[in-house]
């Protein structure tokens, strides 16, 4: 695992970028992490800590440096690297940060990775459809939310772009839109439950 802002260029290199606010970092983003470089054939993964989520309330989140520090110690591979690189860019909102990405790494194949639940919600994010035009879309199942991630919006919307399971080893090789869901429940811990926990304890 590497934590670095200055991220070199990973030319020709698949890489799944993975966003949120880590508040705190868990074995969930970890599993969806590992799981992704098997069934997507990554060569690593961008774990992007945001400054700040626009659809989350500032107060209850730790500080940026302190949230980078967790998400390193943490993403127990060395495949993995947690970055604050939006701070860099200059950038809040996803579909503006995955424009600057593929400007600044033109030859880098990109995959944005969520999990179900955020798929759900994702008609809230600004500009939403324009993540799916600019990198291929990787959703991975979260207890409970697997039947309506396939009813969202956005995957109705996109139904017509979607690559079966079996074939997401090719999703990094697709123009978008193009987008694959993974239905294999996955690890039900949240960053809510254990800031829940910390605060019982």
């Amino acid at each position: 695992m590497t934590s670095n802002n200055e991220i070199s260029d990973p030319k020709n290199a698949r890489i799944g970028l993975l966003g949120g606010s880590f508040n705190p970092a868990h074995d969930g983003h970890l599993e969806i992490s590992e799981l992704a470089m098997c069934k997507l054939r990554l060569d690593g993964v961008w774990w992007m800590v945001s400054p700040q989520n626009p659809l989350k309330p500032a107060q209850g989140m730790a500080p940026l440096e302190r949230r980078i520090a967790e998400a390193a110690r943490t993403a127990d591979d060395p495949r993995i690297t947690v970055t604050g690189i939006e701070t860099e860019l200059g950038t809040q909102y996803t579909a503006d940060t995955l424009a600057a990405l593929r400007e600044r790494f033109p030859n880098a194949r990109f995959i944005w990775l969520m999990g179900a639940d955020n798929l759900v919600q994702m008609h809230r994010w600004r500009q939403w459809s324009r993540i799916f035009h600019t990198v291929p879309v990787a959703v991975f199942a979260r207890p409970t939310y697997s039947l309506r991630a396939e009813q969202a919006k956005a995957a109705r919307r996109f139904a017509r772009y979607r690559v079966p399971a079996y074939k997401a080893s090719r999703l990094a090789d697709k123009r978008s839109p193009a987008w694959v869901l993974f239905k294999r429940p996955l690890n039900p811990l949240s960053a809510t439950q254990l800031r829940r926990q910390k605060r019982a304890q």
